[in-house]
């Protein structure tokens, strides 16, 4: 009976296994900790990721297999034994040596096949340096690709431009693409306030990853938008068996990076007479009055206007998963102060992300993300009342702080000003923005045939904004002490709908074939209603309703384009070494003529992987692939262009009729334009893939440009053409070297990555009389100087007012001893970057981590228009000559050496010297540490005890150095932001609000 009875519950216990905690850290080769590898229980929904350090805690019984799976690595399988620590070191693939990256059309490939140049930045990539605008978390860290910021005030815009640009006067900024779907990213004029650019709506904490396309060739298949190359950005999803529920937050102080040094030697004043009999007019906003006295208050309006600016940015996401369906769902808020008093930016956004397999063939995906942001500006560059425009009008011994009477009214400091404090301009003339946005995907995606793929997305990008400009009452400027309002409200639709049919099949054991057609839609419908108002009837009521009717302007503008495209790509694989691929996509547009609407354009690549095509690999030398690609990319008109518009009250005796203004000019005749290019690569890895380096040599060449508001002489009828004509010709280089240096996650690690570009934009044909091309919107102070494209030079040029010179170059001067101004292009100056060097470095020592990123941007020259307006008003330090005589090296108009001696005095500076563009024009090269963050990871002793599966606090410096010869604020400028395209305004300086330096102080937790 006791042998029964034993025997029994033997057979018992070997029927039951028990469920037991395993845990363990999973490395790769070089036992470096791997954070998100997933472990599922094999045939369960019970999963895990590992954290940060590698570590995981999982229950399995005795027996259960665990699968352990991380992209790029093979996948392991481990057994659960008698022991509760399970260590995992996961090997590389060597057929998925490369990454996966999502591609056109948010089709996922191996990069190792793809014969075009992508670069994939992933989550914790764009989030390092605490950037709030999700464009400008790219800076420095994506080779070819040159990223500006507008300013430091809230919400400014960015502007990024992939290998230069392709269009003259056109959009040169990439296409943004969320979850397969394209969205807006276009930005306001910014010529009086500063502007927010729509891709900053995404909230960088939602983000999974980020693929560049870079090329013609890598975005074909999106068509006419991606021109430009594009932007694919990839939302986080959930994971299958895991549920955490994650905060990030942080509080940032910001201050401005610097201001104007200007002189205080001299104060208010203007010169009246020259000689011995000029005098001083103390009634001026000139700083060319007498020496300031011993003991005379002294005032630094610029220095004493700018705050310290306070940042709280949370977010905080909760995903689930398993085998069937997952779902993330986000809220973020950000609340971010200005450096300009009044100034703020803040938004909230929610966004959730959702899929369910039904059967073992159909997946339903829902994806939304809505966005909330108000902005509170102040007004900049050359606008009246403009924050740095009006305070160097100040001399330093008048304090412009210093600007209200008794009655509360605003107080001039000389007779007849006409303009407006700055201090008053920000209590009484608030400038708001508020936009509402919705974006939403669904997507359905059919297995069947074994083989064959049926994807399907609709998409909306559908938003409304509502921004108001108001001039308060009591305004000193001329015609405007009533008050002045100026306001617009747009709704913006964006309707996508793609359909994909794809198959994959692998024939015989060495030949694949990846296959697709699709089909596409897209109707954009923007509708803006704008009112202007002059004179508000009650004081201090700024509503349009608040100004008579006869003194109101209404305009409402409809703006409607619809693109179908079909489109198709075909790759062919050799022993997963050797790959063909060829795309093709024929477009129909409604900006074009009904006749010339439709246009083809292909692309065809190759890519090889020597390595594994002669089996010549070793440890030191571990993989080689060359890549090659051709593609040409069509681009159609702006919406408007075939047709002139006709406006009535051209004069009084034309009061009730319609006439061709000769300003709207379309053209019935317009073609579409193509860009061209090519480029050859190489990728390789080195020292078992510690060390990999990718270069790429591009060309492409824009010819049938669509030439917008092109200025033509009277005698042709009109003022204003859109023509066809005109080519632009980019090349460049690009380089990418990462390497994995120190390896020992005990002791020491370091990981830096380089990224090198460069590029040259050079026009190469105008149409017909032109020699340039530019846009008035990018004029600067006393309109000295404005962005140009330069036949025979740079795209990205500069025309202003400079000297005139003989056939021989020599500057003719007059008998006053001074040369005629004239407006004349540069054919040597370029204001985007020779070659740029972004360089990140990343330190480990056990919980502790140290990175940076250092920004070297070499070549570019900027134009200071900044000093120019100092140098107008008296207050720059290069007017301390004043008094002296120069004699003007050049020639009088009789050809012999000029010897008219001309004196320095405000004359001279404010008639000749600040409007001669060539004496602010300077080499704007810099190298800027963009972020340095040390971050602690807390052990998981301490992380048992708060219930946390992880916990991070860090804290970031940005900006913290500038080493330039520019001798402005701030080299990294562009005033006028991304709201002007074409030749645009990269690196203008035109009295905007600087960058700013900052500290962030910031924790993230998971439970």
């Amino acid at each position: 009976m006791k042998k029964l009875l034993l025997s029994m519950l033997l057979l018992l216990t070997c029927g039951f296994s028990f469920s037991q905690s395993i845990s363990g850290t999973v490395t790769d080769e070089q036992q470096t900790p791997l954070p998100g590898v997933s472990i599922v229980v094999d045939g369960t929904r019970t999963g895990t990721t590992t954290d940060f350090d590698g570590n995981y805690t999982i229950q399995a019984e005795t027996g259960t297999v665990l699968i352990f799976t991380y992209l790029g690595m093979k996948a392991q399988t481990k057994t659960v034994g008698s022991s509760s620590v399970l260590n995992v070191t996961m090997q590389q693939d060597a057929e998925s040596l490369d990454e996966v990256v999502v591609t056109a059309l948010g089709i996922e490939s191996k990069k190792v096949s793809l014969a075009n140049s992508v670069q994939n930045i992933k989550s914790e990539q764009l989030i390092q340096g605490n950037q709030t605008n999700m464009v400008n978390g790219l800076q420095g860290k994506v080779s070819g690709v040159s990223i500006v910021s507008s300013g430091g005030a809230p919400g400014t815009s960015s502007i990024i431009l992939i290998r230069g640009g392709s269009s003259i006067t056109g959009n040169n900024q990439p296409l943004f693409v969320v979850d397969g779907i394209p969205i807006d990213n276009s930005t306001n004029s910014s010529l009086d306030v500063a502007s927010t650019n729509r891709a900053s709506d995404i909230n960088p904490n939602d983000v999974a990853s980020i693929s560049v396309l870079k090329g013609p060739a890598a975005a074909a298949l999106y068509g006419i938008q991606a021109a430009s190359g594009a932007v694919i950005i990839t939302t986080k999803k959930g994971q299958a068996g895991v549920s955490q529920l994650s905060y990030s937050g942080s509080l940032s102080v910001d201050n401005i990076i610097g201001t104007p040094d200007v002189q205080s030697q001299y104060g208010q004043g203007m010169q009246v007479g020259s000689g011995a009999d000029m005098v001083y007019d103390p009634e001026s906003s000139f700083s060319w009055g007498a020496p300031i006295s011993g003991g005379t208050p002294l005032y630094y309006n610029m220095e004493d206007f700018y705050k310290t600016a306070i940042t709280q940015n949370h977010n905080v996401s909760y995903s689930t998963g398993n085998e069937k369906s997952n779902i993330y769902f986000s809220i973020g808020d950000l609340s971010q102060d200005g450096i300009v008093p009044s100034t703020s930016y803040d938004k909230t956004s929610f966004k959730i992300n959702a899929n369910s397999k039904f059967g073992n063939n159909l997946t339903i995906g829902v994806s939304g993300n809505y966005i909330n942001s108000k902005t509170s500006s102040t007004r900049q560059g050359n606008s009246s009342g403009g924050s740095l425009n009006s305070l160097l009008a100040y001399p330093v011994n008048v304090n412009a702080k210093d600007y209200l009477n008794e009655d509360g009214s605003q107080k001039s400091f000389f007779l007849d000003q006409q303009f407006d404090n700055a201090y008053w301009s920000i209590a009484n003339s608030p400038n708001t923005d508020d936009v509402k946005r919705l974006i939403g995907v669904v997507s359905v995606n059919y297995n069947f045939l074994n083989d064959f793929n049926l994807n399907y997305k609709v998409g909306t990008d559908d938003y409304h904004e509502f921004s108001k400009r108001v001039i308060g009452t009591g305004s000193l400027i001329e015609n405007r002490d009533d008050g002045y309002i100026n306001q617009f409200e747009k709704d913006h639709s964006r309707f996508t709908s793609n359909l994909l049919l794809s198959y994959s099949k692998t024939i015989a054991e060495d030949f694949s074939i990846d296959a697709m057609v699709g089909h596409s839609v897209e109707e954009l419908d923007i509708r803006t209603t704008y009112t202007t108002g002059d004179g508000f009837q009650a004081p201090g009521i700024y509503s349009i309703s608040n100004v008579s009717i006869e003194d109101q302007l209404i305009t409402e503008v409809i703006s409607r384009k619809r693109t179908v495209g079909v489109f198709g790509d075909i790759k062919l694989g050799w022993k997963n070494a050797l790959f063909l691929t060829a795309t093709g996509r024929n477009d129909w547009s409604s900006t074009l003529p009904a006749n010339k609407r439709s246009f083809f354009y292909p692309s065809v690549g190759m890519s090889a992987v020597l390595t594994d095509l002669f089996n010549f690999s070793s440890d030191d030398f571990n993989f080689l692939k060359l890549r090659a690609t051709w593609a040409q990319v069509g681009k159609d008109a702006p919406i408007g262009s075939l047709e002139s518009s006709l406006g009535k009250n051209l004069n009084g005796a034309a009061s009730s009729g319609y006439a061709w203004n000769g300003v709207d000019v379309g053209n019935p005749n317009l073609e579409p334009e193509f860009t061209d290019s090519y480029e050859f690569g190489a990728d390789m890895r080195f020292l078992k893939n510690r060390v990999s380096l990718e270069v790429t040599y591009y060309n492409s060449k824009s010819d049938n440009q669509i030439l917008t508001d092109i200025r033509v002489p009277p005698t042709t009828g009109t003022f204003y053409a859109t023509l066809n004509g005109g080519s632009i010709e980019n090349r460049g280089v690009e380089a990418l070297l990462s390497a994995r240096i120190l390896t020992n996650p005990d002791s020491f690690t370091w990981e830096t990555i380089f990224n090198f570009g460069t590029n040259k934009s050079d026009v190469v044909k105008l149409p017909g009389f032109l020699s340039e091309v530019y846009l008035s919107d990018s004029w600067t102070f006393r309109n000295s100087a404005a962005g140009a494209a330069v036949l025979n030079g740079s795209l990205f040029g500069l025309r202003g007012k400079r000297p005139e010179r003989n056939e021989n170059g020599d500057i003719i001067v007059q008998s006053n001893g001074l040369p005629n101004m004239q407006d004349t292009t540069y054919e040597d100056v370029n204001r985007i970057p020779d070659w740029s060097l972004g360089i990140t470095n990343t330190f480990g020592y056990k919980n502790l981590s140290l990175s940076f990123l250092l920004d070297i941007v070499q070549g570019q020259e900027i134009y200071n228009a900044t000093e120019s307006a100092l140098a107008y008003y008296g207050q720059s330090q290069n007017t301390l000559d004043r008094g002296q005589t120069i004699v003007i090296e050049g020639v009088d108009t009789s050809g012999n050496p000029n010897t008219t001696p001309v004196a320095m005095n405000q004359s001279y500076y404010q008639n000749y010297y600040a409007l001669n563009s060539e004496n602010f024009v300077e080499d704007g090269s810099f190298a800027r540490l963009r972020y340095v963050t040390l971050s602690y990871k807390f052990p998981e002793k301490i992380l048992d005890k708060l219930s946390l599966s992880a916990m991070e606090l860090y804290a970031t410096g940005r900006n913290l150095l500038t080493i330039s010869n520019y001798s402005g604020v701030d080299p990294d400028v562009n005033t006028f932001g991304a709201g002007i395209s074409g030749a645009g305004s990269m690196y203008i300086d035109n009295l905007g609000t600087a960058n700013t330096r900052g500290f962030d102080l910031g924790l993230r937790f998971t439970f």
